[in-house]
C-alpha cells in the first residue's frame, strides 16, 4: 500500500474513530437532519402525486356525470338493455374505473366491472327524468374507482426516493467528516493539548498559536477567534491573579466600615468574627465576642432565640426578620436580622454569615403610625376604627354572657359659637378638655371616642341591666355644665345624647351609631342639655322624614303642589279685604299633606326656596286672574322663610313674580317672621327697604311668639301684626292671653299698624277682638282655607257672618 493511502486511511481512522466524538456527534447530526429533511421532502412529493391521482380520479368521474349520464338516463327510461350495457361496458375504459352499475328499485340492473380492490372511491349519481313537467327518478349510477393503483405508483417511487437519498446522505456525511477533521478537529486537539499544559504552569506557558502553513492564505476564522479567545484568558487569568489579593482587601474595608452590623459564628454558635458596625451596635467588642456566644438574647425571648437557631441547624435562611435584642448594656433594640449559611468546598455546612440593621427609630415610627392610624389627632383619644373594634369585642362577650352594652352620642350644643367668638385654638383646647373630663367620668373598661368636630361616642360594655348606666348618664350631664377653662377663658356648655342599647336596639355597630344619632337630634329637638334613649318612633319618623325629603325633589316637576286661601277680613266694614295663600302638598301616596310636614324638612334641605319662588308666582297669578273673572281686588298674603332671607334673593323673587303677573304690588303682603327680622339686621334692613320701594306691604307673622322687639318695628317699615292664634284661642277663658291681644293692637295702633288676628273661631272671640279693636281678622269662623275656584265662588256669593257692632 502506498504512502499516500496510509495517510488517508489514518486521517479517516481519526475524523471517525479514534477518540472523536464530535465528528461522531456531527456524523450523527447529519445523518438525521439528512433523513428528517429527505423524509419531509419526499412525504410532501408523494402527497403531492397521490392528491394528484385523486385529483384525476375524481374528474373522470365528474366527466361520467358530465358527459355519459344524461345519456344513460334516456336509455335507461326507454329500456334498452343492449345499449345501457355497452354505455356500462365505456365507462370501464376510463382509468382506475374498476365497476360502474344501475340500481333500480332497490336491485342492481346492468353492471360492469367488479369490486376487487382494498381502497375504493364509490360516487353515487341519481337518475333523474323529466317527465309532465315534474323530475321523476328512475335509478341510481353507482361509479367505483380504484385507489389500489395509485398506491402501488407511490410505493415503488417511495423506494426509489429512499435509496436514492441515502446514498446521498452517506456521501454527505462523510465529506463533511473529512473537512472537519482537515479544517477544525486537529486545530481542537491542539488547543486542548495547550490548555491542558497551561492549566499545570499558568505563568510559564507560551501564547497559544495554531498549527498554520507558513504563507498559506488564511483568512480569521473561528478557531483564530477561540485562540485569540484563549490568549486573552491567559492575560485575564494573571491578571485577575494579582487583583483577586486587592479584591479581599476591598471586601475586607467593606466589612469593616460597612452600617450593618456583619459577623461570623460556627455551627456551635460561637461568633468567629466581629465587624466594628457590630461593636457599636451591641457594645461588645470583637475581643470580647469572638470565641464566645454573644449574650444578647432577652429573657422573655429565648424560646423565639432557640426557633431561629433550630432553623440555621436545619440549613434555612432567613431574609430581614425583625426581632428584638438587647445591647451590652440591657437597653432594648430593634433589628432586621438576615443571615445565610455558609459550605466548605466540598459543599458541607460550616458557618453561618449575619446581617443585622439597627431598625429601633423605624419601629418607633410605625408605633407612632399605629397609634395616630386609631386615634383622634387632637385628644388622643380612640377614633371610630378602634371604637368598632372595641365594640365588636364587647358585643362577643356580652352574647355569651347575656349582658348588655351601650352607645352614646355626645353633641356640645352651640359648639359653633365658641369656635366663632373664641377661634379655634380656644376651641380645639376646649374639645381636649372635654376628652379629659368624659374619661374621668368613665370606668376603665369603657371607651370614649371623637368622632370628629364637637362629636364623641361612649361604648358602655358589661352591663348587667340598663338601669345601671342611669348614673353614668347623669354623672355625664352634670360634669359637662361644670364650667371649663379653655387658654384662659372661661367656657360653659352642655351636651345632647342620644342613647342605643345592645342588643334590644340592634346587633350591628353601624345600625346602633345610627339609632343613637337619631336619639341625639331628639334630645336636641327637646331643648338640648338632655339625653333620650332610642324608640322605634324615632325611626318612624326619620324614615317619614326621608321619605317626605325624597318626595319634595321631584314634587315640583310633577306639579304636585296646589295653593289654597284663607279670606281675611276687614272687621269694621265686614268685607272681604285679601286672602292668605296656604301651600299643600298633593302627595300620590299620602294625599292632601299639610304644610307642617313637609315645610320644616324643605327648609332643612334648601329646597323651600324654588318652592317658596313657585308659591309666590302662583299666588300673585290667582290673583290677577281672580280680578279678570271680575271679582274685587284683593290682598294677596304670602309666607316668606328664614332661610328664603338667608339663601336665596327674596327681592329678585318678587320682583320677578310681579312682572310675569302684572299684579300691583300693593296688592302683595309679604308675612315675615320674627326670627328674619333678627338675623342679619342690617341685611334683612337693607333687604326690607328695598321690597317696600317695589310697593309691597309687609307683616309680622305670629307676633308675640318669638323675639317680639319694638326697636325693629321702629326700624322696619311694617305695615301690620298678626297675632298669633295661640293667643286669640284662649281669648275668652284665659286674662293673660287677652291682655296679650289688647297690648297688642294698642301697641300697633300707637305705632300706625294694622293688626289682624288668626284662629277666630267663635263669635265670642269675634266680639271681643272687635271690641279691642283689631282691624282684621281670619279664621274658620269666617270661612277654610279652600281652593281658587272655590274663593272665587266664595267672593260672589259675599256673605259674611254677622259681626256684631265694632268698637
Amino acid at each position: 500500500m502506498k504512502l499516500a493511502d496510509v495517510l488517508k486511511v489514518n486521517f479517516f481512522s481519526k475524523a471517525l474513530v479514534r477518540n472523536n466524538g464530535i465528528a461522531r456527534k456531527i456524523m450523527l447530526a447529519v445523518v438525521l437532519f439528512s433523513s428528517a429533511v429527505t423524509t419531509v421532502i419526499t412525504a410532501v412529493e408523494l402527497y403531492l402525486d397521490y392528491q394528484g391521482d385523486i385529483r384525476g380520479i375524481h374528474e373522470r368521474v365528474e366527466s361520467i356525470r358530465k358527459v355519459y349520464l344524461p345519456t344513460l338516463v334516456e336509455s335507461v327510461w326507454v329500456l334498452e338493455p343492449t345499449q345501457i350495457q355497452n354505455h356500462l361496458n365505456g365507462l370501464m375504459n376510463l382509468g382506475d374505473i374498476e365497476y360502474v352499475g344501475i340500481v333500480s328499485d332497490g336491485k342492481t340492473q346492468w353492471s360492469a366491472g367488479a369490486r376487487s380492490s382494498k381502497r375504493q372511491i364509490e360516487t353515487v349519481f341519481p337518475l333523474n327524468r323529466g317527465n309532465a313537467g315534474e323530475s321523476v327518478m328512475i335509478g341510481e349510477l353507482q361509479v367505483v374507482a380504484s385507489v389500489d393503483n395509485v398506491v402501488s405508483r407511490l410505493w415503488s417511487k417511495f423506494i426509489a426516493m429512499l435509496v436514492s437519498n441515502a446514498i446521498k446522505t452517506f456521501l454527505v456525511t462523510a465529506f463533511v467528516l473529512l473537512i472537519f477533521q482537515a479544517l477544525v478537529g486537529q486545530h481542537l486537539e491542539h488547543i486542548a493539548g495547550y490548555l491542558l499544559q497551561f492549566s499545570k504552569n499558568v505563568s510559564s506557558e507560551l501564547p497559544l498559536q495554531l498549527n498554520r502553513q507558513d504563507g498559506g492564505r488564511w483568512r480569521p476564522d473561528a478557531l483564530d477567534h477561540v485562540a485569540n479567545a484563549v490568549n486573552r484568558m491567559r492575560e485575564e487569568i494573571m491578571r485577575s491573579g494579582a487583583e483577586l489579593t486587592a479584591s479581599n482587601a476591598r471586601l475586607e474595608s467593606m466589612v469593616k466600615n460597612s452600617p450593618l452590623a456583619i459577623y461570623t459564628s460556627d455551627l456551635n454558635n460561637l461568633v468567629s468574627s466581629w465587624n466594628p458596625a457590630a461593636q457599636r451596635m451591641f457594645g461588645w467588642s470583637a475581643e470580647e465576642a469572638i470565641g464566645h456566644r454573644v449574650r444578647f438574647i432577652p429573657k422573655d425571648k429565648a424560646e423565639e432565640y432557640e426557633d431561629i437557631a433550630t432553623r440555621l441547624r436545619n440549613g434555612e435562611s432567613l431574609n430581614q426578620v425583625e426581632l428584638v435584642r438587647q445591647r451590652r448594656d440591657g437597653s432594648v433594640i430593634h433589628i432586621s436580622l438576615s443571615t445565610a449559611p455558609l459550605f466548605t468546598a466540598d459543599g458541607q455546612p460550616d458557618a453561618h454569615i449575619f446581617l443585622v440593621a439597627d431598625i429601633t427609630q423605624r419601629k418607633l415610627a410605625e408605633q407612632q403610625i399605629q397609634f395616630q392610624a386609631f386615634h383622634d389627632a387632637l385628644t388622643g383619644l380612640p377614633n371610630r376604627l378602634l371604637l368598632q373594634d372595641r365594640f365588636e369585642q364587647a358585643k362577643a362577650h356580652a352574647s355569651r354572657a347575656n349582658a348588655r352594652l351601650m352607645l352614646l352620642f355626645l353633641d356640645l350644643d352651640n359648639f359653633k359659637s365658641i369656635n366663632d367668638t373664641l377661634g379655634h385654638d380656644s376651641g380645639d383646647t376646649f374639645l381636649q378638655q372635654i376628652a379629659l373630663r368624659l374619661s374621668a367620668c368613665l370606668r376603665e373598661t369603657d371607651t370614649v371616642s371623637r368622632l370628629g368636630g364637637d362629636e364623641f361616642l361612649i361604648l358602655l360594655p358589661d352591663l348587667a341591666q340598663v338601669d345601671d348606666a342611669i348614673p353614668v348618664l347623669a354623672k355625664l350631664m352634670e360634669q359637662m355644665q361644670l364650667p371649663f377653662d379653655a387658654a384662659g377663658q372661661e367656657i360653659s356648655t352642655s351636651v345632647s345624647m342620644g342613647v342605643t342599647i345592645f342588643p334590644e336596639d340592634g346587633t350591628s355597630f353601624e345600625s346602633l351609631l345610627k339609632k343613637a344619632d337619631m336619639a341625639m337630634y331628639k334630645a336636641k329637638g327637646d331643648g338640648r342639655n338632655t339625653y333620650r334613649f332610642f324608640d322605634e318612633a324615632m325611626d318612624v319618623e326619620a324614615v317619614e322624614h326621608q321619605f317626605i325629603r325624597n318626595g319634595l325633589r321631584r314634587a315640583l316637576e310633577r306639579n304636585e303642589f296646589v295653593l289654597h286661601y284663607q279670606p281675611q277680613i276687614d272687621l269694621a266694614s265686614g268685607a272681604i279685604i285679601g286672602v292668605e295663600a296656604l301651600i299643600r302638598w298633593n302627595h300620590p301616596q299620602l294625599g292632601m299633606v299639610s304644610p307642617a310636614r313637609f315645610i320644616p324638612v324643605s327648609e332643612e334641605c334648601g329646597l323651600i326656596i324654588p318652592i317658596g319662588d313657585w308659591v309666590l308666582r302662583e299666588a300673585c297669578r290667582q290673583a290677577v286672574a281672580w280680578q279678570r273673572e271680575g271679582l274685587p281686588a284683593l290682598c294677596m298674603a304670602v309666607n316668606l322663610s328664614a332661610v328664603q332671607f338667608k339663601r336665596g334673593s327674596v327681592e329678585q323673587s318678587v320682583v320677578h313674580a310681579l312682572e310675569e303677573t302684572r299684579l300691583h304690588p300693593a296688592l302683595l303682603e309679604l308675612e315675615l317672621t320674627e326670627s328674619i327680622l333678627i338675623q342679619n339686621v342690617e341685611g334683612v334692613l337693607d333687604c326690607v327697604k328695598r321690597l317696600k320701594l317695589l310697593g309691597v306691604k309687609l307683616s309680622i307673622d305670629d307676633f308675640g311668639t318669638g323675639y317680639s322687639s319694638l326697636s325693629y318695628l321702629k326700624r322696619f317699615d311694617i305695615d301690620k301684626l298678626k297675632i298669633d292664634q295661640s293667643f286669640v284661642r284662649d281669648l275668652g277663658s284665659d286674662p293673660d292671653d287677652a291682655a296679650i291681644v289688647r297690648a297688642i293692637i294698642q301697641m300697633a295702633r300707637s305705632l300706625n299698624l294694622r293688626t289682624i288676628a288668626e284662629g277666630v273661631e267663635t263669635a265670642d272671640m269675634l266680639h271681643q277682638l272687635c271690641a279691642f279693636g283689631c282691624d282684621e281678622a281670619q279664621g274658620y269662623y269666617f270661612a277654610r282655607p279652600m281652593s281658587a275656584d272655590a274663593v272665587a265662588s266664595f267672593l260672589r256669593q259675599a256673605k259674611t257672618p254677622e259681626l256684631g257692632p265694632v268698637i
